[in-house]
């Protein structure tokens, strides 16, 4: 019995053994696993100064206009300033701003003058453009809303002929095309926002392209066509004269197919009138009776060759007068003697009178 006991217990401590065991790593499956993540490089950092308020174009450029902030070293803008003190000096000559610049946007040396430098406009040209004016008004001007910064056409209206005057001897050419504005007038700040029609344009254009703007201004009138800003295509210039101009023609865009319009046509038909003939109304003492009458339809066949036309006399006839058909003769005399004798050939129906005579004459046909 005391055997059989001690196997029992040898037994239970084993399988209590076992049930740890497979409980610890039943608990250790379940544990989160603990991935290691190497270490990111650290970024090295610089400093930029930057705009802390817009500025505009001849804006003097302080110390309270600027701060520093740190901007990854790999990445530092070309021509930029690491410190205010570098910008500014010792403020005994001041820096002005060439272009608009904003919040947060960094200063660099392209954007503002050198010290002791002034917002003029060669400070903005490029090294090898030019700047030149022409005369605008409010109506060749775009009437005000071209402004600084804004890309135009320029379009040349000049007489075919110089001798030749009239309107009717004028053409039009594209002359440039994308031309930027540099000032109006005087005023060459690029973010101003409000029309206003003025007398001067200044462009920016190669010494090339000025040569032909002082030309053109003495050829004829100039004037000027705002494009889109996003778009620098060149399109391909075409002579416009006075029988390009068309009435009724459609504005559409470039690359647009032109769409057909339908038209709905009402067709009204009007109905025929009957033609009425001809009627002769004839009245005897109280009673009338009417008699329609057809009109003269031209024959299906032509005449016979014998047939002719008839000699009518204009002189008086004599009261004798004697009349046959076929190749017979026509006799005529007067009180004096014989007054007219040719050949008569006509159709019965040309010869049948009318008159109190008709019994008698109609026994001569017969």
């Amino acid at each position: 019995m005391r055997m059989r006991a001690f196997w029992m217990l040898g037994l239970a401590l084993m399988l209590a053994g076992a049930a740890v065991f497979l409980a610890q790593n039943w608990l250790q499956s379940q544990k989160p696993q603990i991935v290691e993540v190497p270490a990111e490089p650290q970024v090295q950092m610089a400093t930029v100064v930057v705009a802390a308020t817009p500025l505009y174009f001849g804006n003097t450029v302080r110390r309270e206009h600027l701060r520093e902030i740190e901007w990854p070293a790999g990445a530092v803008p070309p021509g930029s300033f690491s410190t205010i003190e570098e910008l500014v000096g010792d403020e005994s000559e001041r820096r002005v701003a060439l272009r608009a610049i904003e919040i947060n946007e960094p200063m660099l040396k392209t954007k503002i003058s050198g010290f002791g430098g002034r917002a003029s406009l060669s400070t903005i040209l490029a090294p090898e453009m030019r700047a030149s004016t022409i005369r605008v008004n409010d109506i060749n001007g775009v009437a005000g809303f071209v402004l600084p910064g804004d890309h135009v056409d320029i379009m040349l209206t000049r007489p075919v002929n110089a001798a030749a005057g009239g309107d009717n001897n004028l053409l039009t050419d594209i002359l440039l095309q994308n031309v930027k504005v540099l000032a109006i007038d005087q005023d060459a700040n690029e973010d101003r926002a409000q029309p206003a029609v003025v007398k001067a344009v200044t462009l920016e254009v190669t010494p090339v392209q000025a040569q032909k703007l002082v030309l053109a201004q003495r050829l004829g009138q100039l004037s000027l066509a705002l494009r889109n800003i996003t778009n620098a295509v060149a399109e391909k210039p075409r002579t416009v004269t006075l029988r390009d101009l068309k009435v009724g023609e459609v504005n559409q865009s470039i690359g647009e197919s032109p769409k057909a319009v339908e038209k709905t046509v009402v067709v009204k038909k009007t109905p025929k009138k009957k033609k009425e003939g001809l009627s002769v109304r004839i009245v005897r003492g109280l009673a009338s009776t009417k008699y329609e009458v057809q009109p003269e339809r031209k024959p299906l066949f032509s005449s016979p060759s014998e047939s002719k036309p008839l000699d009518l006399v204009t002189n008086k006839v004599a009261p004798s007068t004697s009349f046959s058909t076929g190749a017979a003769t026509s006799e005529v005399s007067g009180a004096t003697g014989p007054i007219v004798s040719k050949p008569v050939s006509a159709p019965l129906s040309l010869l049948a009178p009318t008159d109190e005579k008709a019994a008698a004459l109609e026994g001569v046909a017969q």
